[in-house]
């Protein structure tokens, strides 16, 4: 294309559609293009409006509206990890990962897509490896260490110099304890609230206000030893209390990046996260005060559903929350951490907006193993009901009409026992 020219990118509204964008911007800026982009989240017309433009790049969504992208009089570039649902059109240039073999829930993200065609432009753009690694950050593809074409961009971004790695404390060292305990989310310990972390610390004989660096050696191993016998009690599988955090040269700790990118998108400001990984000054400041925001509702909310518990179908567990954004982020943390949410059925987020009810699913990596498929069930299920469906198996969205609830969840609950 000669350079000069427009084009539209169309992403999707949460971390990895956030770095997806920036790493495509940035590498059009470079290289003469003009681009204009747009955040949109899943259900709504994402053709809406954006006729004039030379070149469509689709990240990180547009898997299953094919159909109306070839009614599109220009090209467009899919560069996408969800599961596909339809035929190729022909003005379509297809780089979802899975029809190339690759696991687009746990080797690539969308931002892993982008980086390799931002790559296939100029190798300069080397340096968005940082980028790539906050998406697939974002969509948990870290978990259990990075594979396939992530591990790739991880090596790479190291032996160029642009990230480094160093096991740390999962908390912070600075911060008073019984603030860690009190505002943890990942992971989130039970009963903790109005007073509970402080009592806690009393029972196993450790001053609340104390900052985890100033503990002793013995202070330390009866502080983590009493905190994996609270998330063994909480039916937790899987306890870290060190991990890896990858450094960016550019960014800083990517762990934390990801996280403003992604309280930006929930709170509909993806905006301020496009211009943080710009390096906006501002931007970040911003980008801070949302990250907070945003935490301290999942708290709040998440202490609700652990006050109220899930309500159960034979095949999975569901909660309502009056939080659109949080559906799916509360789903992995109840099945992850609240003991009234079993780990051996899905866990099934709903919030009612405008006659319309946003579902979110979340599955362990066991229940997949096992046949579990969200992306087949939610599309199955919510299509039944008027409305649409998809992702990824472990983890799934749908939109459907608010009235069709009771409808959709059964329809759900037969297509998860066929699995």
């Amino acid at each position: 294309m000669p350079k000069g020219s427009r084009i539209r990118i169309i992403s999707h509204c949460d971390a990895d559609g956030i770095a997806s964008a920036a790493i495509a911007a940035m590498a059009l800026y470079r290289n003469g293009y003009e681009f204009h982009i747009s955040i949109k989240k899943t259900g709504q017309n994402l053709l809406e409006s954006v006729e004039e433009n030379d070149l469509f790049l689709f990240c990180d969504i547009g898997s299953s509206h094919l159909e109306e992208m070839g009614r599109l009089k220009k090209d467009i570039i899919l560069c996408d990890h969800h599961v596909m649902n339809g035929d190729i059109p022909k003005n379509v240039i297809n780089l979802n990962v899975r029809s190339y073999g690759i696991d687009g829930s746990k080797e690539a993200s969308a931002s892993s897509a982008v980086f390799s065609l931002a790559m296939e432009m100029d190798k300069g753009n080397a340096d968005l490896s940082q980028l790539a690694i906050c998406g697939a950050i974002g969509d948990k593809q870290d978990k259990n260490g990075f594979h396939g074409i992530n591990k790739k961009i991880l090596d790479m971004a190291i032996e160029k110099g642009f990230v480094n790695v160093r096991e740390e404390i999962i908390f912070s060292e600075k911060q008073e304890i019984m603030d860690i305990l009190e505002k943890s989310i990942e992971p989130y310990f039970t009963s903790f609230s109005g007073g509970g972390a402080i009592r806690f610390l009393q029972n196993i004989g450790i001053t609340p206000l104390k900052k985890l660096k100033e503990l002793d050696e013995k202070e330390r191993k009866k502080f983590f030893s009493a905190l994996t016998i609270k998330l063994l009690e909480q039916d937790v599988e899987e306890m870290e209390w060190k991990k890896e955090k990858i450094y960016g040269h550019a960014y800083g700790d990517l762990y934390d990046l990801t996280s403003k990118l992604n309280a930006c998108a929930r709170k509909d400001e993806a905006s301020i996260g496009i211009a943080l990984c710009f390096k906006d000054e501002k931007a970040r400041d911003r980008a801070v005060e949302l990250q907070e925001i945003y935490r301290e509702e999942i708290r709040y909310e998440l202490r609700a559903i652990e006050k109220e518990g899930g309500k159960e179908m034979s095949s999975f567990t569901y909660f309502h929350t009056k939080k659109p954004s949080l559906t799916g982020t509360l789903a992995g943390l109840a099945l992850s951490y609240l003991p009234n949410f079993p780990s051996n059925k899905p866990v099934i987020g709903i919030s009612i907006v405008d006659g319309k009810a946003e579902i979110s699913a979340r599955a362990t990596q066991n229940l997949v193993e096992n046949g579990i498929d969200l992306a087949i069930a939610l599309e199955k299920a919510s299509s039944s009901v008027g409305g649409e469906g998809g992702g990824h198996p472990i983890a799934a969205g749908a939109t459907i009409p608010a009235e069709k609830e009771k409808e959709f969840l059964e329809e759900l609950d037969k297509c998860l026992r066929m699995k």
